[in-house]
This record gives structure tokens, C-alpha cells and sequence, in this order.
């Protein structure tokens, strides 16, 4: 009888292990790379210089932007409207719009000092969809982050869920409500002019 325990035990120990493994996907194993360097940055001395700071930041910057598709993002946040802009008005949203976004969320990034990420699961949204729920811990809360990535010759994430909050159906709303009645430049002018 215990010879015949033996395969049981290690085929659930297999599955036990295959379940842990199937929850850390390539979705996941990116976002965390990514995110593990942008706080690598923030928590290397020379972020806190004033010398080295500006340095520093372009880093920063970079490191986030390579973490997200702006462009899917900006689309996203359009909805349906994205195709009422010309070719060059996209590109220009899509720069708006991450000079938007970074004015509102640097300083919220920046502000980081010793909060843990934890992954807890990744579902698969589609072919080459994911979306990875993660959980910020620190100074007595904990915040619920999903990420939703496209893998588009890598992962990317086109948006953000924070505490059931989705980025791309919050600013969706907001322009969708400037373009009833204004035209694609002056909406881009408007984001433009936003400081945050």
C-alpha cells in the first residue's frame, strides 16, 4: 500500500508545483522585472542627491516607459473616438497623454520608500492578453494593483486597475465627455495644458 502512496504523493507534489509555476508566467515575470528595477532606482542613494537626482529621474522615466504601451494605452483610453484622429493627431495624444500622466503619477512613484510588492495570480485575457493582480503592502495598507499587459514583441502593460479602478475607463469617461463637443486638437490642447 505504501509503494502505491509513493506515485500519488509525488504526482500532487508535481501538480502542486505546476499550479505554482503556471501562476508566474511571462506576464508576470516581466512586470516584476520591471517593476523590481524602477524600485531599484528609487531606492539608490543618488535618487535622494540633488546632484545626481535629475540623472536619476530620466531613469526613472525611462524604466517606466518601457513598461508601458503608450500608444495601446492612449487607444484604449479614446475608445471609439481614436479613429476620429488623423495619424498625426494620435502621435501627438499619445505624447499629451504620457506627459499627462507622468505630471500625476511621478511624484506618487517618487513618494515609494518601503512598500512590497506581492504577485498573486495571472490570468490569461485572450492569445496574447494577461492581466497579473498584485498587491502593494506597506505603512498599514494594503492596495490591490491588477496590470493588464499585451504581449506586443513583449510584454506591456495598456492598463491599470487600482483598487477596481480602471486608468483607461477613468480618462475614457473624461474624454469622451470633451470630444461631444470639442474637436481632437482641442482636446489634445486641453491635456496638453494640464500640468496634472
Amino acid at each position: 500500500m505504501k509503494r502505491l502512496l509513493r506515485p500519488v504523493r509525488l504526482a500532487l507534489v508535481l501538480t502542486v508545483l505546476t499550479a505554482s509555476a503556471a501562476l508566474a508566467g511571462p506576464p508576470t515575470e516581466s512586470l516584476s522585472a520591471s517593476i523590481d528595477k524602477i524600485i531599484a532606482l528609487l531606492a539608490d542613494p543618488a535618487y535622494k542627491n540633488p546632484d545626481t537626482r535629475p540623472a536619476m529621474r530620466a531613469k526613472l522615466i525611462a524604466a517606466i516607459d518601457a513598461v508601458f504601451d503608450m500608444k495601446e494605452l492612449s487607444r484604449r483610453a479614446l475608445g471609439a473616438d481614436w479613429g476620429k484622429f488623423t495619424p498625426e493627431q494620435q502621435d501627438r495624444f499619445v505624447a499629451a497623454f504620457g506627459q499627462l500622466l507622468q505630471n500625476t503619477y511621478l511624484d506618487k512613484i517618487e513618494s515609494y520608500t518601503d512598500e512590497k510588492v506581492q504577485y498573486l495570480k495571472e490570468q490569461a485575457l485572450g492569445a496574447d492578453k494577461a492581466e497579473v493582480d498584485t498587491k502593494v503592502v506597506g505603512k498599514g495598507k494594503e492596495i490591490p494593483i491588477a496590470y493588464r499587459l499585451a504581449n506586443r514583441g513583449g510584454w506591456k502593460v495598456y492598463d491599470v486597475v487600482i483598487e477596481g479602478v480602471s486608468l483607461v475607463q477613468n480618462y475614457r469617461s473624461q474624454f469622451g465627455q470633451i470630444l461631444t463637443n470639442e474637436t481632437p486638437d482641442a482636446l489634445i490642447a486641453k491635456i496638453a495644458a494640464k500640468k496634472s
